[in-house]
């Protein structure tokens, strides 16, 4: 028998009645989103490329109209799981930027869109989209976060679950747990992980655009790469919570 979720996470990024309020608007519209609304980060309006989007939404099978299931009721419980692993990475990332050395405001969640998905199979491909970008950023700030005790465990430690979520994501689609079965996993520039978050975010809510030094470690520089990982856990964890709600009951 599978072992129960045993952690609760404190932290939702959006509460239930937005969720139930967005699933609503969702069923009484029809027809694909308009797609001239302009890109909110003017400076990383590009194409997503195609490893960004999985390759699965290049060569998904078209016939695909369910899910596969190793188990039954496994993918219920593993979307489940997903969605407490990232609600706790807001947590963990709003934590260590509670400090008396951190100088930047508090990030507030952005306001969102587009985050309610047709079907269950574009839900997939958006989530393995995410875990994909996921993966490559974290793997990407690694290198200018400090190596101490209280930064760089955590960061990698975020790292490898973002990775974990990716390949069972990657699998799901029937494609390679690596995109184009590289056996070394790819950093992916800052600019390109805002350009995959951009179609979700109406606006920063207040906030300003992340970024931080990808060579220089520094305590400053730490809180600068947190920020910019807290505002991407956000609009995956909203993504999550809205999908997995529609489509698993979560």
């Amino acid at each position: 028998m599978r072992l129960r979720l045993t952690f609760e996470p404190r932290v939702k990024v959006l509460s239930n009645q937005q969720i139930q309020d967005m699933l609503k608007e969702d069923s009484g519209s029809a027809g694909p989103r308009n797609p001239g609304r302009r890109t909110f980060f003017r400076r990383t309006a590009a194409a997503v490329p195609a490893l960004l989007l999985g390759a699965s939404a290049a060569r998904a099978n078209p016939h695909m109209h369910r899910l596969p299931e190793l188990y039954p009721g496994e993918n219920t419980t593993l979307f489940q799981e997903i969605l407490a692993d990232e609600s706790a990475h807001v947590e963990i990332l709003q934590a260590l930027l509670v400090d008396d050395a951190n100088t930047l405001p508090t990030r507030p969640v952005p306001h969102l869109r587009n985050l309610v998905q047709p079907d269950v199979l574009t839900f997939v491909r958006g989530a393995a989209a995410f875990e994909n970008t996921g993966a490559g950023t974290y793997a990407g700030a690694l290198f200018a976060v400090q190596q101490t005790q209280e930064y760089f465990p955590v960061a990698a430690g975020l790292t490898t679950v973002e990775a974990r979520h990716a390949g069972f994501l990657n699998a799901l689609l029937n494609e390679p747990l690596v995109p184009d079965f590289f056996p070394v996993d790819t950093p992916i520039p800052q600019s390109v992980a805002l350009s995959h978050v951009d179609p979700f975010i109406h606006d920063l809510n207040g906030g300003t655009v992340p970024s931080f030094d990808p060579v220089v470690a520094s305590d400053p520089n730490n809180f600068r790469i947190i920020d910019f990982l807290l505002l991407l856990e956000m609009v995956e964890t909203a993504f999550y919570q809205v999908n997995v709600a529609k489509f698993f009951g979560g």
